[in-house]
C-alpha cells in the first residue's frame, strides 16, 4: 500500500510475517511511482511481484535488473542459446545431465541457453561435440558464437543484483551513523546481528585503537637505551 503525505513518501506493507510496517521512503522512489503510474500501474500493487499478485519475489527482481541491463547486440547470445538448446535436446540430455558430464556448474548450462552469459568459442566447441553436432549445422553456430562472444557494454553491470541495492542501502544508512537496529527495521530483518554480520560494510581501520592500547600498556614509558 502506497500513502503520500505531503512531500514525503510513506508504505505501508501490510503482509509482512512481523505484522504492519511503516516506512518512509526518498523523494526519488515517489518520482519512480509517478512514472509507473503514467503507465497505468496502480500504486496499491507491488512493485515486484510473483505470479500470483503477492508481494516479495526475487525471481521477478532478478529478471526485471536483466532486461534493464540487456543491450540489442546480446540478440546474438539469445540466438546462440537457442540453437545450443536444440542440439541438446536432439541428444535426449536435460540441462542437469549435460553440465554434470561436462564438469560444469549446474546452471551453467541454462545461463548459456538463454543468453544471459558470454559464452567463449572454446565452450561452444565443447558443446557442440558434447552433442556430436553434425558439420552442417555446426558451421552455422560456430558463426554465429563468434558474433555472440563479443563484448557488450551491458557485461560491465553484470554483477549487479537486486541483494547488492539491499547492501548499499545498509551501508548508506550505517556511514549516516543509524544503529543496526534501525538498520534492520528498514530491511525488514528480525534480528540486528545479521543486518550487522551480512548487510554493512565493514568499516575504516580504527585510528583510535594503537592509543586506546598504548594508554592501557603505559602510555610515555619507554624502554631505557642507554645507563
Amino acid at each position: 500500500m502506497i500513502r503520500v503525505k505531503g512531500r514525503g513518501l510513506v508504505w505501508a506493507a501490510t503482509k509482512s510475517s512481523a505484522g504492519e510496517r511503516v516506512l518512509r521512503l526518498p523523494e526519488t522512489c515517489l518520482d519512480m511511482l509517478r512514472a509507473r503510474a503514467a503507465h497505468g500501474i496502480r500504486d496499491h500493487e507491488p512493485i515486484f511481484c510473483d505470479a500470483l499478485g503477492g508481494h516479495r519475489d526475487p525471481s521477478n527482481v532478478r529478471r526485471e535488473l536483466r532486461e534493464a541491463r540487456f543491450a540489442r547486440r546480446q540478440q546474438a547470445r539469445r540466438d546462440l542459446g537457442i540453437e545450443l538448446a536444440k542440439a541438446r535436446r536432439a541428444v535426449r540430455l536435460t540441462q542437469r545431465d549435460a553440465a554434470s558430464q561436462l564438469g560444469w556448474p549446474r546452471t551453467r548450462i541454462g545461463l548459456v541457453e538463454t543468453g544471459r552469459v558470454r559464452v567463449d568459442r572454446t565452450d561452444v566447441a565443447t558443446l557442440l561435440d558434447h552433442y556430436a553436432v553434425p558439420a552442417v549445422r555446426r558451421q552455422a553456430i560456430v558463426d554465429l558464437a563468434e558474433v555472440a562472444a563479443a563484448p557488450v557494454d551491458a557485461d560491465a553491470l553484470s554483477w549487479i543484483t537486486s541483494h547488492n541495492f539491499r547492501k548499499t542501502t545498509a551501508t548508506i544508512l550505517d556511514e549516516a551513523g543509524q544503529s543496526a537496529r534501525a538498520i534492520a527495521h528498514q530491511l525488514g530483518h528480525a534480528r540486528p546481528s545479521m543486518t550487522q554480520d551480512v548487510y554493512m560494510g565493514r568499516g575504516p581501520t580504527n585510528p583510535g585503537a594503537a592509543e586506546a592500547i598504548q594508554r592501557a600498556m603505559g602510555a610515555g614509558r619507554r624502554p631505557k637505551t642507554g645507563p
